[in-house]
């Protein structure tokens, strides 16, 4: 294929695609705090893998795994904030899914750009991600390109891909919702998103 972005939009896609911690994380979000929550834990993921690209595209990412022990302490830090949030889940507060009126629903939300951050966080503390872009976004740059821009392009791409793709997940399990939250089994099930991210965490630190 002789289209770059042609090239790249199936790899994007599959990337959005596979669950993994900001999946879950927009999953969660949603489950507890309904579909807007979900959606910022989205963009603040996006925007963190975007901020991994801008810096496979400057070369940072490049010499931070070149530096001794660099690498590792960001991957322990993230491996132990996705711990924190799974623990987080596993101990929440009593009343995620119970039944009380919409205002009082509303009040016990966080702000917007708490889950913002939150995803944004994640993903900035996950130097694989800086690691795959310097692996992938080499591959699908023409010679004669400039690679800077080519990046830009192409993070792009990467980055309404991975918004659309984690938006739907947050959108369907916001539909969920509806059957969770009467009873016991929608906390049971933030519970076990909990222990998936602690599980992610656990495979991050070592890795």
């Amino acid at each position: 294929m002789n289209n770059p972005v042609l090239a790249y939009l199936p790899v994007a896609i599959v990337f959005g695609v596979i669950p993994g911690p900001d999946v879950m994380l927009a999953v969660k979000h949603s489950l507890s705090g309904g579909v807007r929550q979900g959606i910022a834990v989205a963009l603040g993921a996006a925007t963190g893998s975007m901020a991994w690209g801008i810096a496979a595209a400057v070369g940072l990412a490049s010499l931070l795994s070149s530096v001794p022990g660099a690498f590792d302490a960001v991957r322990i830090a993230g491996a132990a904030y996705l711990v924190y949030l799974g623990i987080q889940s596993i101990w929440q507060r009593k009343g995620s899914f119970t039944d009380i009126d919409a205002a009082t629903f509303i009040a016990q939300q966080p702000k917007w750009s708490r889950s913002f951050m939150t995803g944004f966080i994640a993903d900035l503390l996950n130097p694989k991600m800086g690691a795959f872009y310097l692996a992938v976004l080499p591959q699908f740059i023409p010679r004669d390109g400039n690679v800077f821009v080519w990046s830009m392009l192409l993070m792009s791409i990467e980055f309404v891909v991975a918004l659309i793709c984690l938006s739907s997940y947050a959108f369907l399990a916001s539909r969920a919702r509806q059957f969770l939250e009467k009873g016991k089994l929608g906390a049971w099930m933030e519970r076990a998103l909990g222990v998936v991210l602690v599980g992610f965490g656990i495979r991050l630190a070592f890795e």
